[in-house]
């Protein structure tokens, strides 16, 4: 099947490239009179644009732009913020906290980063056949292949296919990924815009080995040339435990305008009145097994006769009907409900038990088949574009629930540009909403691992605000949290909610120099946990310069883009990380393992020819030459070795 799915984009774009090839060689024949009837046309970037759910069209970016440089990973992200697990395909560690979304869900914090949201799923209209191949090598042995192609049969209807494939070994022992990701979109209007329909599939399968950090972290700080000559030498905690995370989603959307009105600006019409409807339907599959399973690393009891897997699943049944009021082309107000049925599930109850010689209980587990939630309620959406220079968002939505009673998400953005080059955006997240599934439901051969909690609604009030002045190339934003209720995983890896709140703060600058054809980008960002910091722990400091020449070479036919970046956080007391539910608990009190202080050095050379660009790096250079090293991502987990990364990006226009 894999084969198959790749067989076809590869077959799709060496049709694509024989349409362009074909279309360069029409050209009229001087003096015929035959290709009179012949209409040519010529395409240009503005005609290849795709969109996002509730978001605007925004054009497909060719560009050798350092931002382009900065999201080139496995993730697509900008990492500042983020530190990567020593293989491709691996967890990834925040070092900041990030709002998380408001829809509850069982995807394990491990895997997030590797996983397409509802909202990242993208939509094309494109002129002519369009596809995007990007290619990343593996570590140690492995391949990253990112596909797309997308076509418009014609100005109403366009598809689109997208795979995304991993296989990646790692350099220690047991941890290889393995990521596979399909994805299906479509869209249609008809000629008059009135009705759309836009819809996608989503298919995505997780897997990795999980080797639950190595054993001693000297084994790899003092022994150096054991370290370098092989590090599959280095012991790690299990070299049987396997997880895999597996989701299907389908979702559809539509609208229908009703009623017609001039606009007497371009002469246009519009429907002033819009009905929308958006359903969508997801399973969710969560596994991980251990066929030789070391109860002493979890310091739990294993539950006998039971196979040495956990299985648990999760549906979640969507639909939201809305209608939409549009004043005048520049205020949109939409309101309507949601209807929500969310089920996380197993395949039978476990009842057992367990007693020594002495009748004191060993075990004694009792877990239900499945825990159920529905949610109705109403959502609401503004938009007012009154013009360039004052815009304002806001979404609100407010459920009832069966256990929760209520939940709701309000979140609002101002934009202003007082003066030309000068914009400041402002707004506030508040939130009231069911902490994590993976925190209320499990079960597990591990007897401890076995819960199903009750929890009170995780509480978050957000302000933030963003400055950027585009004639010094600086931006500076900040942001303030108030979490109350947070539930977390406490150091004896139990599932507890604070009763109490975290305060926390962030402040963060970028500024862009020039200097001719050098460069230099400096990000740095200043945090602080003002209250209970034990439960949240994160680095003070975090600071990034990048360093680069970008010209153009042979007659401005190619782009060399080619530097050097740095990377550095301060110290703080890392989360640990657990394999058997992928995700983070509080470091033991009596045994602190600090994380960060070390920098981080990438060297890197991007190259553009067309609409084809290539790139090297060489990855954590400075790895090389440290002989004791401390560089770790989370404990008893090293931070990424040296790696030499080729890689290529490569858009085709038919």
């Amino acid at each position: 099947m894999k084969k198959t799915i790749i067989g076809l984009f590869l077959l799709g774009a060496v049709i694509a490239q024989a349409q362009e090839d074909s279309i360069k060689s029409l050209k009229p024949l001087k003096g015929s009179s035959g290709n009179d009837s012949i209409t040519y046309f010529k395409t240009k970037i503005d005609d290849y644009k795709f969109w996002t759910n509730g978001r605007k069209p925004e054009v497909i970016d060719t560009t050798l732009h350092i931002k382009n440089y900065y999201n080139q990973n496995f993730i697509k992200q900008d990492a500042f913020g983020k530190l990567f697990y020593p293989n491709v395909g691996g967890v990834v560690v925040d070092l900041e906290y990030q709002n998380s979304p408001f829809n509850p869900s069982m995807l394990p914090t491990g895997k997030k980063y590797n996983y397409y949201y509802a909202n990242e799923i993208k939509y094309y209209d494109v002129k002519s056949p369009y596809t995007e191949f990007i290619y990343e090598n593996g570590v140690k042995e492995g391949n990253f292949l990112s596909s797309t192609f997308s076509h418009n049969i014609n100005k109403q209807f366009n598809y689109t296919f997208h795979y995304r494939g991993l296989i990646s070994e790692g350099r220690y022992k047991h941890e290889k990924a393995q990521n596979n990701t399909f994805v299906f979109s479509s869209n249609y209007k008809t000629k008059s815009e009135r009705f759309k329909l836009w819809w996608n599939y989503a298919a995505q399968n997780l897997k990795n080995n999980e080797n639950g950090g190595i054993k001693d972290i000297y084994d790899f700080i003092l022994q150096d040339e054991r370290r370098k000559t092989n590090i599959r030498n280095i012991d790690v905690n299990s070299q049987t435990a396997k997880s895999e995370f597996d989701a299907r989603r389908i979702e559809l959307n539509a609208s229908y305008g009703i009623l017609k009105k001039l606009n007497e600006k371009d002469s246009t019409f519009y429907n002033p009145i819009e009905l929308k409807n958006k359903f969508s339907y997801e399973k969710q599959k969560y596994r991980y097994e251990d066929s030789s399973p070391n109860g002493d690393l979890y310091d739990t009891p294993l539950i006998t006769g039971l196979d040495n897997r956990n299985k648990k699943s999760f549906t979640d049944l969507s639909n939201t009907t809305t209608a939409g009021f549009l004043w005048t082309d520049r205020v949109k107000i939409e309101a309507g409900v949601k209807l929500k049925s969310l089920r996380v599930f197993s395949e039978e109850p476990f009842i057992f038990s367990k007693v020594d010689e002495d009748d004191n209980i060993i075990y004694n587990v009792i877990n239900p088949k499945e825990i159920k939630e529905n949610l109705f309620g109403v959502v609401g959406k503004v938009d007012f574009d009154w013009n360039e220079k004052l815009k304002l968002y806001g979404n609100v939505e407010y459920l009832q629930s069966d256990n929760y009673k209520s939940v709701y998400n309000v979140d609002a953005v101002l934009d202003i540009t007082p003066i030309e080059g000068y914009t400041l955006s402002a707004g506030a997240v508040i939130q009231s909403k069911i902490p994590s599934l993976n925190a209320i439901y499990n079960q597990s051969f591990f007897a401890d691992f076995n819960y199903a909690n009750k929890f009170e609604t995780e509480n978050v009030q957000n302000l933030f605000a963003k400055l950027k002045l585009d004639k010094v190339n600086t931006t500076v934003e900040a942001s303030l949290y108030n979490l109350d209720n947070k539930v977390y995983l406490d150091s004896d890896l139990v599932y507890k909610q604070l009763n109490d709140n975290i305060n926390y703060f962030k402040i963060k600058g970028e500024n862009h120099l020039r200097f001719g054809k050098i460069n230099l980008v400096s990000t740095a960002q200043y945090q602080k946990v003002t209250k209970n910091e034990n439960i949240m722990p994160l680095p003070d400091f975090l600071i990034r310069e990048t360093l680069y020449w970008q010209g153009e070479l042979f007659n401005k036919n190619a782009q060399l883009q080619a530097g050097i970046n740095a990377t550095y956080f301060t110290k703080y007391n890392g989360l640990r990380y657990i394999p058997i539910l992928n995700e983070f608990a509080i470091q033991d009190p009596t045994n602190i393992q600090e994380i960060g202080g070390y920098p981080i050095l990438d060297v890197f050379i991007n190259f553009k020819v067309r609409n084809m660009r290539f790139y090297i790096r060489g990855e954590h250079i400075n790895a090389s030459f440290t002989k004791e090293p401390e560089y770790f991502a989370a404990p008893n987990v090293p931070y990424r070795d040296f790696k030499f990364q080729l890689g290529l990006k490569w858009n085709i226009f038919s």
